[in-house]
């Protein structure tokens, strides 16, 4: 009897990690359509500061925007940065 009692509990085990498994696989999904509506959104952010920085730039006489607004992943320096050395 213990035998038969240790298999259907990992049976239920198995039957509940199942449930948790396709759970999970569908927050991911759900996280996934997110992901790539923000990326769609943020593209068209991008677009938009384009446009703006091209009026601006037209608007006083062709000067040139900085080539970077934001660093996407900081670049490892020996010292301090520029800014605050002194």
């Amino acid at each position: 009897m213990s035998t038969v009692g240790d298999a259907l509990k990992a049976l239920k085990k198995a039957i509940l990690l199942e449930e948790r498994i396709s759970s999970q696989s569908k927050k991911l999904e759900d996280l996934a359509g997110l992901v790539v509506e923000m990326d769609k959104r943020l593209t068209r952010l991008e677009g938009r500061m384009e446009g703006f920085f091209a009026a601006a730039s037209a608007l006083r006489g062709g000067a040139r925007r900085p080539a970077k607004l934001i660093e996407a992943v900081p670049k490892e320096r020996d010292g301090p940065p520029p800014d605050q050395a002194g």
